[in-house]
């Protein structure tokens, strides 16, 4: 398995990097909304959301991905989609938000309604591992970039509803509701997973012809990509559902009790 370099990959995450540093220092004083007290905790969510999308388009998890097994693929699609993307949100802050959407703002708007971005997100997940397009996914580098690309877009439009911080343009989901959304999403995956999992043939030439590693079999390889998408995604996002959970339970604890009004008869 021979070293590569994916400078396109590397190109991108310093220009988000340095662009990210600019808005900060540079726009961010002039707009409203701007606060500074907090930009400090955010830098380090946004940058390990970088540093997580830096490892997961580069070697040795690119190049296997791309190259040897299918189920490293999907590895390196779900940390980019449930673990990256998250960290990039809750890093971003909501006067950046603004600023970048504005230039498109009805059609933001509405990708990111949580029905849409719902439908969005596991739409690309399906398609974007059609047989016929993952083989040309892994023949021109222009596809490959350009499918990167999507899933980091579509992923950061789908934690939008549940992790943006500006909810006067981008209506947030309460904590129950955010449980929902993630639980439909956790839930939806399952069924091309199975067919995945219960595989008997190879579904992709490009995988199927590629140099066995760790003397994993093709259909061996299927099936452990559907365990991944079934279960690895399921455990990253009921993971977050039982952290929602307690945190809403929290603040109901500590909510204030009711004052009961009494009425004479």
């Amino acid at each position: 398995m021979p070293f590569e370099f994916r400078i396109d990959a590397w190109i991108l995450v310093a220009g988000l990097a340095v662009g990210y540093q600019w808005a900060l220092r540079n726009l961010g004083p002039h707009l409203p909304g701007f606060d500074g007290a907090e930009l400090a905790r955010l830098r380090r969510r946004f940058l390990a959301g970088l540093l997580v999308l830096a490892v997961s388009v580069s070697w040795p998890l690119d190049t296997i991905g791309d190259g040897y097994l299918f189920s490293i693929h999907m590895v390196q699609y779900l940390v980019i989609s449930l673990v990256a993307a998250p960290l990039l949100i809750a890093g971003m802050p909501g006067w950046l938000l603004v600023a970048l959407t504005d230039p498109v703002r009805p059609l933001a708007r509405l990708a990111t309604r949580p029905v849409v971005a719902l439908g969005l997100f596991n739409a690309v997940l399906v398609l974007s591992h059609w047989p016929s397009l993952v083989n040309v996914y892994l023949r021109v580098d222009a596809v490959h970039f350009g499918m990167h690309a999507l899933w980091v877009t579509v992923a950061l439009i789908f934690w939008i509803p549940i992790l943006n911080r500006a909810p006067e343009r981008f209506p947030k989901l309460g904590p129950p509701l955010q449980m929902g959304y993630l639980f439909l999403s956790s839930i939806i995956p399952t069924v091309p997973a199975s067919f995945l999992t219960w595989a008997e043939t190879p579904l992709f030439d490009e995988y199927t012809n590629a140099p066995r590693l760790w003397g994993v079999t093709p259909v061996q390889d299927l099936q452990a990509a559907g365990a991944v998408m079934k279960l690895g995604g399921g455990i990253v996002l009921w993971a977050m559902i039982v952290v929602i959970f307690f945190r809403w339970a929290k603040t109901q604890q500590d909510a204030p009790p009711r004052r009961v009004v009494q009425t004479g008869s």
